[in-house]
């Protein structure tokens, strides 16, 4: 006689198999947007976009995850751990993005940053090797310089009773140390003109391009240092630029042994 085993097929969760198929695929819709923007074969907007649409393809998979779960949970279906799969998926797009908005709040919607707001330091050479879908460069002005105020009133410029050479030897130095991208630098030649260091740095937490002009003033008791850090693609620094000339200024400061007013 033939025994027969009976075998029960469970059933897998529909849900389950979509929210993983979801979060697997809003992860390469994020991944390469970030990947062209880094490459430079998309600009920032369009680089956000597609990110954007990436991390709201993860939500949807994460709701669900959340309703597979559900479904499972009632039901006794199988698909738990595609539902779990999806869901940390889901949660790795959504979180940084998340943290990032949490972040912002209270921060002014800026781009351009300078010590000087009535004379801004110049770009020259940045000028001219800057793409056409960038920020301009022609600071916005007065209102501008009364924002600023009162989002960063430390921001200022800085003076030192050491020699205009000197100070841009250390300037130069800090640079480096930054490893900033040094574009042009022009010497102030025992202070026979204003000397000046264009660079590009990279600031947290997308990598975005910022373009920096340092202007190496001579004065009747010394010299003075004026900074100006702009944002060159994205319409909101998330305080980067203020930081920028911050760190830099209390590093020049320190550097020249005497505390930073």
């Amino acid at each position: 006689m033939i025994r027969r085993r009976l075998y029960v097929e469970e059933r897998v969760s529909r849900l389950a198999v979509w929210s993983l198929r979801t979060a697997v695929f809003a992860l390469p819709v994020t991944l390469i947007g970030l990947a062209l923007y880094l490459v430079e074969a998309l600009d920032f907007r369009s680089a956000a976009y597609t990110v954007m649409a990436g991390v709201a393809v993860a939500a949807l998979a994460l709701l669900m995850a959340l309703a597979g779960f559900v479904v499972i949970w009632n039901e006794g279906l199988r698909g738990l751990g595609r539902v779990l799969g999806a869901a940390a998926l889901a949660l790795v797009l959504i979180t940084p993005v998340a943290a990032l908005a949490a972040f912002s709040v209270g921060l002014p919607v800026m781009h351009d940053i300078t010590t000087d707001t009535e004379d801004p330091p110049q770009f020259v050479t940045l000028a001219m090797a800057r793409g056409r879908n960038t920020n301009p460069l022609a600071y916005a002005g007065d209102s501008a310089a009364e924002e600023q105020r009162i989002a960063y009133p430390g921001i200022k410029p800085i003076e030192f009773d050491g020699l205009p050479d000197d100070i841009y030897t250390a300037l130069m130095r800090l640079v480096a140390h930054h490893k900033w991208l040094v574009i042009d630098a022009v010497p102030p030649r025992g202070g026979i003109r204003d000397g000046r260091i264009e660079a590009v740095a990279r600031s947290m937490p997308f990598g975005l391009r910022d373009d920096i002009v340092i202007r190496i003033r001579p004065t009747a008791n010394g010299t003075r240092v004026d900074m100006r850090s702009l944002s060159r693609n994205s319409d909101r620094d998330f305080g980067s630029n203020a930081r920028r000339i911050d760190t830099l200024f209390s590093e020049l400061s320190e550097a020249q042994g005497r505390p930073r007013r």
